[in-house]
């Protein structure tokens, strides 16, 4: 009974915190069109941005996602959207990195 109580639990753990983040991806950013769309805009479609990063007028917002697979490896993507002072989109840029799982070596 313990084996599967620290099998699931972890499980559960995942699961729980997958519902509670939104996950960004570079698909989702080409909806955003450099010159039209807005910070508002943005907002909407990724949901609250993990970070501002603006000076002089300029907005640089930006949205992180990380999965982690319970064997091992993952993936992080992250979202880079720059706003001019008119709070429109100048710059985008979408960035993922995949890591494999782990392999283990066989036990001689």
């Amino acid at each position: 009974m313990d084996r599967i109580r620290t099998r699931i639990f972890p499980i559960i753990c995942c699961l729980a915190l997958v519902a509670c983040v939104k996950p960004v991806d570079c698909n989702t950013m080409d909806q955003l069109k450099v010159g039209t769309s807005t910070v508002q805009e943005a907002n909407a479609l990724l949901g609250k941005p993990t970070r501002n990063l603006g000076t002089n007028g300029t907005s640089i917002l930006r949205w992180e996602s990380t999965t982690h697979v319970y064997t091992g490896g993952g993936s992080s993507t992250v979202i880079q959207l720059t706003f001019g002072p008119d709070g429109k989109l100048v710059d985008k840029s979408c960035t993922t990195v995949i890591t494999p799982p782990l392999v283990r070596e066989p036990a001689a």
